[in-house]
Formats: structure tokens, C-alpha cells, sequence
């Protein structure tokens, strides 16, 4: 039998196929000019062969992990709104609760990572995930409630344990600093591929199985990580991998990760950055959908594939942040604050305007810059904070990003949009000022060990 394709708006199905064909173009161009590329600056950092195949191998072993948890990541979040709405519950009050859980736990969430092992803090995560998919499958405000607790933590884990694990194994292998760019890219276009796929994965599962549906792929898909977590090797927070350190030691982890952030200006300046980001585009998950049904004006919105063009667009971000592309132009400091400037540009246009094009535009134009961000602000966190408290700083500013997330959330019940958008436009000029004395704090800093 012939499937059906769906009736969606021509402009949608437009923007759609455009962004997918630049998309592919662009990485068809990338991996001709990396192939091509057997000379220059990167000549000199290039290990033996044996050495590349090696290094190949390990990051094969942590993108393949990083997909799968991704995956079933953009799975729960596809239709975690409407399962809640099926439920008639407060949905606000457990949104907050995740966000609230994520800023009280993270700093120390990020203290037992550096301290008891990243691999055990990756373990911890993915078991946390199984037991919130299961209390997500129960119509109990409590019981969602406490899940929405348990996925602050998690969420603290996810974006810690794992980035820090694969650093720190990086640097223990004896790979070129520079082989991070390729990683940190690689997990940013992966993550925006990963993010198309699962929003249609999820619609054909909540299809069959309704909305928890998602939600059971992503036990599934947890589980599977878990098989390949297990045979990691385990590193730590000290360099000279002493093993597990007690629990009283980790009151002087944090002291060590608060007083880096205090004596350090480019500490200080990463976290805050990477906050203030953050939380503007946390704060824009919130906003689209009421600006896009705004500017359509009662024609209907195909949410799903307008969600799967903005992942699309974090892929080609990801794309773009190539040595042989934007990075090839200027370092990952310098190119952050491009990234904060058109990211405000972008998203100032909905303060101005309502109409369909304009406002869709400047949606993907700010979701590429998202793309772009993360493999940039990862390899700057590689380059300013020490390995030995990386994770411990970088959950210490979750607070800060929490915060900012739980203003832009509360913000859109009081306000229009048009105000919102604004005040998230002033963050992300706030951080493109901050990044610039980053860059000029940098020139005279020397590179962390």
C-alpha cells in the first residue's frame, strides 16, 4: 500500500526541502575540502597514522553513545507538552520544576562527575532517564511531579558527565588539542540530525501508541546506551587519576571550581556567556509556537515539520563551525561573539514584525546560530576552565542559566511575545559585550592543561 504524503502548507514543505538540500550541500562541500586538505595549520597537529585511526575509533565510541542518548532526548521533548495536556495537569509548575531542580542539584551534581568518575556519572544518568520515562507513563500530578526533580538532575548529567568525559579521555589518550574541534562539530550536526529524525520518529510512534508513545522508544533507546556505557574506561577530575575520592572531598572540589570562577576573569566570563545563551534560547522553545500561530493567523501550523527545519538549521550550524568553514576564519572566542550579534539581530525581528516570512526567517537564522554555539562554546570551555573542575564550574552555571530560563518562561504569561523577544535580545547583546572582553581577556591568558 502506497503511503500518503501528508497535506502540509506549501511553505512549510518549501522551507523544509530548501534547508535540507543547503544542509546537505554544505556537507558534501566540507567533506571534499577536509579530504582535501592534507597541508596547512593543521599539517603540524596531525598524529601518525596509526595514531589517527586510534583517535577515529574513540570518537566513533562516544558518537555513537552521544546519538542514542540525543535521540531519545528529542524524543521526550517532541511530545512531553501535549502527554501533560492529555493528563490535564499543571504543565507550567512541572516545566518550573525541572528548571528549579536543574539549578539547585546541578552545582553538586557536577561536583560527585569530577570527583566519583564521569563514566559513573553517565550510568547514573541513563538509569535516572528509565525511572522518568516510567513515572511519565502514569496520570499522577505527585509522581510527574517527582520525575520533573529527577530530570533536573538528569539534565545537569547529560550535559556534564558526557562532554566531560570525552575531554578528559581525549587528553588522556595523547590527541592533539585541535582533534576537539572535529568532535565537539561532529556532536553538533549529529545532534541536529538526530533531532529531525526523532520529532518524525516520534509522530509515528505517538500514532500507534499515543503520546507516551515517545516516551517508551526512549527507554528503549536509554537502555541501548547503557550497553555501550558500561565498557568505557572511567576518568576523574584530578590528572593523576588517583581513583574515587571520598564524599567529604567534595566540599573542596567546590571550593576549588567557586574560587577558579572568583580568581579567574575568563572563568567567570565562559560560564556567564554560556548562560546568558542558553537561557535565551531556552526561553525561545517557549515563544515559536504562539509567535509562528500569531503570524499565521488562524491558518494551521505543522508543528512537527517546522521543528524538524529548525533542527535542520542546528545541523548546518554544526556544518559551518568546520576548521575548513567559520573556524578556518577566526577562533572559536572570536567567532562567538558573530554568533551572540546575529543571534540578536535575528531575534529582534519578531519585535518588529508579525508577518509569516519575516518572523519564520528570523527563526532559522537564530537556530543555526544555536548550531553553531554549541561546538564553539564547547571547545572554549576546553580551552579556559581545567579539566579537574570542568564539570564542577560548568553545573555551577546552570544556576545562572536556570534562572534565566525560568524569567524568559514566566515572562511570556505577562507579557506579548514582542516584549519577551525583546528582553531576550538584551541578553544576548549583554553576552556578545562579554564576549568581546573574553577574546581581549584571552589574548594575554595561556592555555589550560
Amino acid at each position: 500500500m502506497i503511503l500518503q504524503v501528508p497535506d502540509w502548507p506549501a511553505w512549510a514543505s518549501r522551507t523544509f526541502l530548501v534547508l535540507a538540500s543547503i544542509t546537505s550541500c554544505v556537507a558534501i562541500g566540507e567533506r571534499i575540502a577536509s579530504k582535501r586538505n592534507s597541508g596547512g595549520k593543521e599539517e603540524e597537529e596531525k598524529p601518525s597514522g596509526e595514531k589517527l585511526a586510534e583517535f577515529r575509533s574513540f570518537q566513533r565510541q562516544y558518537l555513537i553513545v552521544y546519538t542514542i542518548i540525543m535521540g531519545a532526548d528529542w524524543l521526550q521533548g517532541t511530545n512531553m507538552y501535549t502527554l501533560y495536556q492529555s493528563y490535564n495537569v499543571d504543565i507550567s509548575a512541572l516545566f518550573i520544576t525541572g528548571f528549579t531542580s536543574s539549578a539547585i542539584f546541578g552545582t553538586i551534581v557536577g561536583m560527585y562527575v569530577d570527583i566519583w568518575g564521569r563514566k559513573l556519572g553517565c550510568i547514573v544518568y541513563l538509569i535516572i532517564e528509565v525511572v522518568v520515562n516510567v513515572f511519565e507513563h502514569f496520570n499522577n500530578f505527585p509522581l510527574l511531579l517527582a520525575g520533573r526533580v529527577m530530570g533536573g538532575v538528569s539534565t545537569s548529567l547529560l550535559f556534564s558527565a558526557f562532554e566531560t568525559w570525552m575531554v578528559s579521555e581525549h587528553r588522556k589518550r595523547g590527541f592533539p588539542e585541535g582533534w576537539l574541534a572535529d568532535t565537539f562539530g561532529t556532536a553538533s550536526f549529529i545532534n541536529g540530525l538526530s533531532a529531525i529524525i526523532a520529532g518524525i520518529c516520534a509522530q509515528l510512534v505517538a500514532d500507534r501508541l499515543g503520546e507516551i508513545g515517545p516516551f517508551q522508544a526512549a527507554i528503549a533507546l536509554t537502555v541501548l546506551a547503557l550497553f555501550f556505557v558500561v565498557f568505557w574506561e572511567e576518568n576523574y577530575g584530578s590528572s593523576d587519576e588517583e581513583g574515587k575520592k571520598k564524599e567529604s572531598e567534595s566540599s573542596t572540589n567546590a571550593a576549588v571550581a567557586f574560587k577558579a570562577i572568583v580568581s579567574d576573569r575568563k572563568i567567570f566570563l565562559t560560564g556567564l556567556v554560556n548562560s546568558l545563551f542558553e537561557g535565551s534560547m531556552y526561553s525561545f522553545v517557549f515563544m515559536w509556537v504562539p509567535s509562528m500561530l500569531q503570524a499565521l493567523n488562524g491558518r494551521p501550523l505543522p508543528t512537527g515539520l517546522v521543528f524538524s527545519s529548525f533542527m535542520t538549521c542546528m545541523s548546518l550550524g554544526g556544518l559551518l563551525f568546520s576548521p575548513h568553514l567559520l573556524l578556518g576564519l577566526c577562533s572559536a572566542e572570536q567567532l562567538a561573539v558573530g554568533v551572540f550579534l546575529v543571534g540578536a539581530a535575528a531575534l529582534a525581528v519578531p519585535v518588529f514584525s508579525t508577518a509569516l516570512m519575516p518572523v519564520l526567517l528570523s527563526f532559522i537564522v537564530f537556530e543555526t546560530c544555536v548550531g553553531v554555539f554549541f561546538p564553539c562554546l564547547g571547545l572554549l570551555r576546553s580551552k579556559v576552565i581545567p579539566d579537574s573542575i570542568q564539570g564542577s564550574v560548568m553545573n555551577i552555571f546552570r544556576v545562572p542559566l536556570n534562572i534565566f530560563v525560568v524569567i524568559g518562561t514566566k515572562l511570556t504569561d505577562v507579557y506579548p511575545t514582542q516584549t519577551v523577544f525583546s528582553i531576550i535580545v538584551s541578553w544576548l547583546l549583554a553576552g556578545a559585550v562579554m564576549q568581546v572582553v573574553l577574546v581581549a581577556s584571552m589574548k594575554t591568558g595561556k592555555k589550560v592543561d
